[in-house]
């Protein structure tokens, strides 16, 4: 274990030192190899493991242990030839291991997978409708490149492969060697897999492949960059940085209340926080929190700070010793800072109201001759209470009292409408409001409700809540089109549904905005890639603007989705022939 927790200090001659030391107690054992090889596999040290791994090896050959790991991160690596080598020979030494059995059967099947390629990712699929798919992944996935390669001012030595697994049973072997796994996509450096977004028994469903893919793509990169060496917060921090994407509500109520309760992580917690979480929450924490860090370091010292640490990261420094050397903060230091910054940006999204609600009631509540003079009691009574108990040197045998509350007023629709006319962009009376309008409608707003569902859209930014009964209530107007930017809202966040781009389509096309119909067309296409009905419609688009290619590119997918749907080759063989005609 020593030999092992100084490999990935990366210190290799101390190492080398300790495992002369661990060969003086136990001659010739392999043990203190394999440790090292697995960790440093676990680290995506890829060479120095083989090499380690490769010693465990020649120790004892007969051992199926170290062949399994081997095999499992060559793998990871992309080396499919070494891990198939690796693993057939881990078959034979121990058939019941069941991480070598998937991953063997895997890499075999993955010999007869297509293969496409542009300058700089390789695409793998299984023949049929998922190869369909991978031949139009090249144009998203190199404009993903130019983004990320960008922003981090850095090229993977080689090519990125990216296979797509059929469904995420195969999937999670791929990845892990075992079929649980709680992701549809995962990078490991030089590949990166995912699970074909599609609906069915096996797998986990649409979703936005694009999105999901940037955010696996800036791991290859940053890994690439820092040798394998990154936190694990940052390296989730800059992925989530470069999807381009503003934060949904569930993950902005997430870190309003790690604020309010003062239960945001520091910078040992949050590692652990994404591979040994003890909340339900914890993970979704580390991911938010990692971000919204990450965002801090870009405003507080620019878009070159990042990319600093990642330098010093590759050289083998730990993040305590590269925060000062960067930043000039310590850890903890940054974490104080960071808190006070974060409550100042999560007011400006509407959270953190102040004052707050329970302090409105109060001050209202004490307003009222009659109510203040209650409180005035209870408080009298607290405090009787309480000298009692503390009488004596606490040995009069009573009980401590509970910390005082008031007995404040109830929010009733009076009240908040009360406390909304002298505080009325206040996010969280805002709320209280639409609730009660909407609980008396049965939870469907009407066109009564929309200048208060508009005020509650501008005071907390981050809630679905208005945006959704705005757009279904302009969607039914006389003028859908004022829904448009209501959908625009929702579609940016959503990543496991084409609802709300395919309808964004619909409304530019009916104000024959042409461009951006095609745009959230491609959009639905790609989240549903297997789809008829938005291929169609996309297809439909394309026409309209006389782009003969991408209608030939969706009919084509339609003629392969729905062999048995003659139309679909007439309407190809028509596109085909106006092409050529010019």
């Amino acid at each position: 274990l020593e030999v092992a927790a100084t490999a990935v200090l990366y210190d290799y001659d101390k190492m080398e030192e300790l495992l002369s030391r661990f060969d003086e107690r136990s001659p010739g054992s392999p043990r203190a190899l394999f440790e090292a090889g697995k960790v440093l596999s676990d680290s995506r040290q890829y060479e120095k493991s083989a090499e380690i791994l490769g010693r465990a090896i020649e120790r004892r050959p007969n051992w199926a242990t170290p062949y399994i790991e081997l095999g499992l991160m060559q793998m990871q690596a992309g080396r499919e030839t070494e891990a198939l080598t690796a693993l057939r020979r881990a078959k034979q030494l121990d058939e019941f291991n069941v991480r070598a059995g998937n991953s063997l059967d895997l890499v075999e099947e993955l010999s007869g997978y297509s293969v496409i390629e542009s300058e700089h990712v390789v695409v793998r699929a299984k023949p049929g409708a998922d190869s369909v798919m991978a031949r139009e992944m090249l144009g998203p996935l190199e404009e993903i490149h130019r983004i990320v390669a960008g922003g981090v001012r850095h090229e993977p030595s080689r090519k990125t492969t990216i296979e797509v697994m059929p469904d995420h049973e195969m999937f999670a072997v791929r990845i892990a060697g075992v079929t649980g796994i709680h992701t549809m996509a995962a990078s490991t450096g030089p590949v990166i897999a995912m699970e074909a977004p599609r609906i069915g028994k096996k797998n986990t469903g649409e979703y936005d492949w694009v999105r999901v893919v940037r955010h696996e793509y800036v791991h290859t990169v940053t890994l690439s960059r820092t040798n394998n060496r990154i936190p694990h917060w940052f390296t989730e921090a800059a992925a989530v940085h470069f999807e381009n994407a503003p934060r949904d509500q569930p993950t902005c109520e997430l870190l309003e209340a790690a604020l309010a309760n003062d239960a945001l992580f520091d910078m040992e917690e949050i590692n652990i926080a994404f591979v040994r979480p003890k909340r339900p929450t914890d993970r979704a924490q580390a991911y938010a929190q990692g971000h919204w860090m990450y965002e801090y370091i870009l405003y507080r010292w620019g878009d070159g700070a990042p990319l600093e640490l990642m330098d010093l990261y590759a050289a083998g420094v730990r993040e305590r010793e590269a925060m000062p050397k960067v930043l000039g903060l310590s850890q903890e230091d940054f974490l104080r800072d960071f808190t006070e910054w974060a409550k100042r940006d999560a007011r400006s999204w509407g959270a953190l109201a102040e004052p707050t609600v329970l302090t409105l009631l109060l001050d209202h509540t004490l307003a009222d001759p009659a109510r203040r003079e209650g409180v005035a009691r209870e408080l009298e009574a607290f405090a009787f209470n309480w000298g009692m108990a503390l009488g004596a040197g606490g040995s009069s045998g009573l009980e401590v009292p509970e910390p005082f509350q008031a007995q404040v007023v109830e929010p009733t629709p009076e009240v908040v409408e009360h406390l909304l006319a002298k505080h009325p962009e206040h996010p969280d009376l805002l709320q209280l409001s639409v609730g009660e309008a909407l609980r008396v409608r049965g939870g469907s707003a009407d066109l009564g409700m929309i200048p208060l569902l508009e005020r509650y859209a501008a005071a907390r930014q981050y809630d679905a809540t208005p945006h959704k009964q705005l757009a279904r209530l302009y969607l039914a107007s006389d003028d859908p089109s004022r829904a448009i930017p209501h959908l625009e809202y929702l579609d940016v966040r959503e990543q496991r549904s084409a609802s709300y781009a395919i309808e964004l389509a619909r409304q530019y096309g009916s104000l024959e905005r042409w461009d951006e119909a095609q745009a959230k067309a491609e959009r639905a296409t790609q989240i549903a890639p297997f789809d008829a009905g938005y291929r169609e419609f996309a297809a439909t688009v394309a026409l309209q603007r006389r782009d003969l290619a991408t209608a030939e590119r969706h009919i084509a997918v339609l003629v392969e989705l729905e062999p048995g749907q003659d139309v679909h080759i007439k309407r190809l063989e028509r596109v085909r022939q106006m092409r050529a005609g010019g």
